[in-house]
């Protein structure tokens, strides 16, 4: 990755993980811009020296964060979901994957969401990215059979959209309910509104 380093050694990749980890929470209590370099470094204990060994900038750590979040979310529910037959199932099982990730790792909307005032850029890469892979899937489901047809680009925004909220609403609005049996029963609740709309039509 452009502007960083990965260490050779156990001992180095101990830091350079330390730092990482760091970070994060700074990036999450104080924000981005309110983080500076010295300050990490000084939390982390090591040399502003140390820093630049495997980091460019802060910008350049940053990037790994951000970068980290998506394979470890993609991977979380690509693990979770990979024997669940059907699209209805698999939509359900990689909601509830997703939120309880976002609950056991707060720091990961704050990182996330950042990135709109870091780099606007990384912002529309990282959404743009997991829509891509979101619409292979939707592509797939609706050849089976499984969906009706669909803007699978608008499908794929607006179901990311309520995976994100949902997200919210567990984490940040209502923590009160944030236990897996609350989760279960939430994203139950948001299959049942895709399976059956929201509007009652008048005939």
């Amino acid at each position: 990755m452009k502007g960083i380093t990965i260490p050779r050694t156990a001992r180095g990749q101990t830091t350079f993980d330390r730092i990482c980890h760091v970070a994060e929470q700074l990036f999450h209590t104080k924000g981005y811009h309110l983080t500076t370099i010295d300050d990490i470094v000084k939390t982390a204990g090591v040399s502003t020296g140390t820093f630049y060994l495997y980091f460019e900038d802060k910008y350049s750590l940053y990037r790994r964060l951000l970068l980290n979040y998506s394979h470890q979310i993609r991977s979380v529910i690509a693990i979770a979901t990979e024997n669940v037959e059907g699209r209805r199932e698999k939509e359900r099982v990689g909601i509830k994957t997703f939120i309880r990730y976002v609950r056991d790792n707060p720091q990961a909307y704050t990182i996330i969401w950042q990135s709109l005032q870091v780099d606007k850029a990384l912002f529309v890469d990282y959404y743009a990215n997991f829509a891509e892979h979101y619409i292979k899937g939707l592509n797939e489901a609706e050849k089976n059979g499984e969906l009706y047809p669909v803007d699978a680009i608008t499908a794929s925004y607006a179901l990311m959209g309520i995976s994100n909220f949902v997200g919210l609403q567990v984490t940040l609005f209502d923590t009160a309910h944030s236990s897996d049996e609350d989760i279960d029963r939430i994203v139950d609740q948001v299959i049942r509104m895709l399976d059956r709309g929201l509007f009652v039509t008048k005939r």
